[in-house]
């Protein structure tokens, strides 16, 4: 029983070797790429937004 270690095994990890014929990783300029912005959802019926030309006062109904 003395002879039973506890915990992580010792030595080194294998390193993973990288296959040669790798595509590199795409490169995608964050800082100069167009900003999405969704279209406005028509709404369901007429008059169903009418409620966002109120403008609120911060008080509860």
């Amino acid at each position: 029983m003395s002879d039973i270690r506890k915990g992580c095994p010792t030595g080194r990890k294998p390193i993973a070797t990288r296959p040669t014929n790798v595509v590199p990783p795409a490169q995608y300029d964050r800082m100069r790429a167009p900003v999405w912005t969704a279209n406005p959802a028509a709404p369901a019926r007429a008059g169903a937004l009418n409620h966002t030309r109120i403008e609120s006062r911060g008080f509860r109904c």
